[in-house]
């Protein structure tokens, strides 16, 4: 008997749909407790900062793509704080009609609001197309969890999956791509496989966890 990782489901009977795998996803971020919480942000603060040295390759400041955390995800506030501070420029996305992302300077003390499409705060402040950036260094996208091998599982909207798919249009006309790492909680990295994926779903290159940041074995 080939089981899920949560514990819950004979594998061999029937997949997990999507459906089913945030909902005990959300279930054990719910679950956390405060010190776990704390001890996630600090370590993620950390692999983050590690896996930017990685494509840093020189003193001048970097282009990095995040976003803000909400609720029980992994907390990216002292993550992208140490960035900012650093120099880095931060860009956040706010989303757009038609799953479309637009992307706004982020710093300490930025003005936030509630997105009027979606349950997350975004920074108030001039919206950049993607393209019009320049060069960016590295992307961070959040996910409920993620396979070793790429497969990300988001929330459901359908955001990062079309902003991903636009990219891999670009880095397929030959123009160079941005590496992406998916976000989750270290018990939430799974062996391949094991996550449910459709034509939609696009696969990122590396996975970041409070504990480390590694590629994906594509």
């Amino acid at each position: 008997m080939r089981r899920s990782p949560l514990g819950w489901q004979d594998l061999t009977v029937e997949p997990l749909s999507k459906i089913q795998w945030r909902a005990h996803l959300r279930a054990q971020r719910l679950s956390m407790d405060d010190g776990a919480r704390h001890r996630a942000a600090e370590g993620l603060a950390s692999a983050g900062l590690e896996w930017v040295s990685l494509v840093r390759s020189g003193p001048a400041p970097l282009t990095i793509c995040a976003y803000v955390s909400v609720g029980p995800e992994p907390s990216t506030a002292l993550l992208l704080t140490t960035l900012s501070q650093a120099g880095d420029h931060v860009f956040v996305p706010v989303c757009r009609p038609g799953h479309q992302l637009s992307w706004v300077s982020w710093h300490p003390g930025v003005p936030m609001q509630r997105s009027t499409l979606a349950p997350v705060m975004e920074p108030v402040g001039r919206r950049h197309a993607f393209a019009a950036l320049g060069p960016v260094a590295a992307l961070l996208l959040p996910a409920l969890a993620v396979d070793t091998s790429g497969v990300r599982l988001g929330q459901g909207g359908g955001y990062y999956d079309r902003f991903l798919a636009s990219l891999q249009t670009t880095k397929n006309a030959g123009l160079p791509g941005v590496p992406a790492a998916a976000v989750v909680y270290d018990h939430e990295v799974l062996a391949p496989h094991q996550l449910p994926h459709d034509a939609l779903d696009q696969p990122v290159d590396y996975l970041l966890t409070p504990d480390n940041v590694r590629p994906a074995a594509k």
